[in-house]
């Protein structure tokens, strides 16, 4: 038996039935993300867990982009700044280092590149 407490979405039946679609929305967002990056010239790794902060790293002419992606299925963003208020506020609470970036895909398929402030 599982001693694992379950997680407050797997307490609610809407939580339980969505339970999977996140992490699928996320890996889908983070693919999206490295094919832009490659057809940029880089060379591009998915990190392959949810450890550390970036979920892409990409690296091009010796320089290395650390990249957090962020893929919302609920929401339109229509600039950087309602991107950037989204994720740095509740749920998400994202800090994003000096150096990274955070590249938010919205609900009609905008992105939205935040990067860290130095």
């Amino acid at each position: 038996m599982d001693n694992m407490a379950a997680t407050r979405a797997q307490k609610t039946k809407r939580g339980r039935e969505n339970y999977g679609r996140n992490y699928a929305r996320g890996r889908a967002g983070e693919r999206r993300a490295a094919a832009s990056l490659r057809r940029a010239g880089y060379s591009v790794s998915i990190s392959p867990g949810s450890a550390g902060f970036s979920d892409v790293t990409a690296t091009k002419g010796g320089k290395t982009r650390k990249i957090q992606v962020k893929t919302l299925s609920s929401r339109r963003l229509l600039t950087k700044e309602a991107a950037e208020n989204r994720i740095r506020g509740k749920p998400y609470n994202v800090r994003i280092p000096a150096g990274g970036e955070c590249w938010v895909y919205d609900a009609d398929g905008r992105r939205h590149i935040i990067r860290g402030r130095s």
